[in-house]
């Protein structure tokens, strides 16, 4: 079994099977540092189209932050288009299209068509972020980072 070193201490054959990992410095409990409420620049990094935990039509978008402070930090935002919560998500796919993709028509908008070309990829925005409580679920009572908002890259405020 031929091994390498990834990252401390841990080490892989060439097949998933032949993983060793040593565990020994890893802390079982995490924490994760909030980012404050406010705007920031920030780069769209994947946009993806699928289907949420119920089962709803879904665009998951992934924020890469670029404020040097929070470089490289994502966040992640999620609009669901069909069912519970369509109405929110939807209006936040309309900021999104508009502000980050003016070209993009919204007459005849196909999200998997948008998913697969790729066209928002890497493009500039702003994030207006706030933090919230998780209301259910595994993490209820956990505070969370939450993209409140989309701004066009131009002037940070509304179209």
């Amino acid at each position: 079994m031929s091994e390498f070193d990834l990252t401390g201490g841990v080490a892989a054959g060439e097949a998933a099977d032949g993983m060793v990992f040593n565990l020994d410095n890893v802390s079982e409990s995490t924490t994760f540092e909030l980012i404050p409420k406010g705007t920031y620049d920030a780069v769209v990094e994947d946009f993806t189209f699928g289907e949420s935990s119920k089962g709803n039509a879904m665009i998951t978008v992934i924020y890469s932050l670029l404020d040097p402070e929070y470089e490289n930090r994502k966040l992640y935002d999620y609009m669901v288009l069909t069912g519970d919560g369509k109405d929110f998500g939807l209006q936040k796919l309309k900021k999104f299209l508009v502000r980050v993709l003016p070209e993009q028509s919204i007459s005849n908008f196909n999200p998997q068509t948008l998913a697969d070309s790729g066209d928002a990829i890497g493009r500039e925005c702003r994030v207006s972020v706030k933090i919230q409580t998780q209301k259910s679920g595994d993490y209820k009572g956990e505070k969370r980072n939450q993209v409140a908002d989309i701004l066009s890259p131009e002037n940070g405020s509304f179209i």
